[in-house]
C-alpha cells in the first residue's frame, strides 16, 4: 500500500511539471534557457548560453559584432551598404554613436559619415576621424577620413602639408599592422563629373604613393577616385542656397583599413 502511494505521488508530480511546461508558450534551449515561442515571425530570439541575458532581435536583423555605444551589448545590424569600389559595410539597426559633420553641414541621406566613430582611438596628428563598422563578412574595418583641402590645393594633385598623412601611417603601424588599405579620393560637385573622376584618381594615386614610399607596414595599398559620386554632406541648404562648408566637407581622403 506504500509502494503504491509513492507511486501515484510521483505520477501526478510529473503531470503537473508537464502541465506548467505545456502552458508556459515557451520552449527549453539545449543550454536549459527558457526562450519564449515566437508564433508571427516579428522577432528573432538568440539564446545566450549559462547566466546571459538573451537579445531579442528586430525583423531580418543579424546578431551584432561590435559595442560601439559602449553599453555592453553587442549591435545587431540591419542589412548592408554599397559604399562604392568594393567598401559594403553592414549598418547597424540603431546608429548610437555617430559621427558629426563639421557645424553648418547637413548629412545626405545614407551618409557614411552617420555611421559609428571612436573617441578612444589616439588621432594626434590626425586632421580628421574614424569611421567604424564591420564588411558584409563580418570583418572589421576601420576607415580614416579628412579633408583634402589640408593636403591639396584647389585642382592639384600634389601634397602640400603631409602632417595628416603622416599622422596616418603611425595610426596604421601601431594599431593595424599588416592590414590592407584602400586609398579613396573624393571631389565636391563642382565641375564636370569627368574632371572631378580624374582628380580623385590622381589624389588618390599621390596618396597612395605616399603611403607605400613612407614606411606603411601593409599588406597591400591600393587607389581609387570616386569623383563626386560618394557625398558626406549636402552642397545645399535647405534654402537652395550654396553651402560652400558642405562642399568643404565632401572634398576629402578615406583610407580603408582591413586589419589581418
Amino acid at each position: 500500500m506504500r509502494s503504491i502511494s509513492a507511486r501515484l505521488a510521483a505520477f501526478l508530480l510529473a503531470m503537473v511539471v508537464l502541465a506548467g511546461c505545456s502552458g508556459s508558450g515557451s520552449t527549453r534551449s539545449a543550454e536549459g534557457v527558457l526562450v519564449p515561442d515566437s508564433s508571427d515571425g516579428a522577432t528573432q530570439t538568440t539564446v545566450a548560453p549559462d547566466d546571459e541575458t538573451p537579445t531579442t532581435l528586430p525583423p531580418g536583423a543579424v546578431a551584432g559584432l561590435e559595442d560601439f555605444d559602449g553599453d555592453g551589448q553587442l549591435d545587431p545590424t540591419c542589412g548592408t551598404q554599397d559604399f562604392g569600389a568594393g567598401l559594403v559595410l553592414r549598418v547597424p539597426c540603431t546608429i548610437t554613436a555617430p559621427n558629426e559633420p563639421e557645424q553648418g553641414t547637413t548629412l545626405v541621406d545614407r551618409s557614411l559619415y552617420r555611421m559609428p566613430g571612436s573617441i578612444d582611438v589616439d588621432l594626434t596628428g590626425i586632421s580628421g576621424s574614424l569611421v567604424l563598422a564591420r564588411d558584409a563578412a563580418g570583418a572589421r574595418v576601420v576607415i580614416v577620413v579628412f579633408n583634402s583641402d589640408n593636403l591639396f590645393q584647389t585642382g592639384s594633385a600634389t601634397i602640400g602639408s603631409t602632417d595628416t598623412v603622416d599622422g596616418t601611417i603611425r595610426l596604421i603601424n601601431r594599431l593595424y599592422p599588416r592590414s590592407s588599405v584602400q586609398v579613396r579620393g573624393h571631389t565636391d560637385s563642382v565641375g564636370t563629373a569627368a574632371a572631378n573622376q580624374t582628380l580623385s584618381e590622381r589624389r588618390a594615386a599621390t596618396v597612395k604613393d605616399y603611403l607605400t614610399s613612407h614606411a606603411l607596414n601593409a599588406t597591400e595599398v591600393t587607389a581609387v577616385g570616386l569623383g563626386s559620386t560618394q557625398p558626406l554632406t549636402e552642397e545645399r541648404r535647405p534654402d537652395g542656397s550654396d553651402s560652400p562648408a558642405g562642399r568643404r566637407f565632401n572634398r576629402r581622403v578615406e583610407i580603408v583599413v582591413r586589419p589581418r
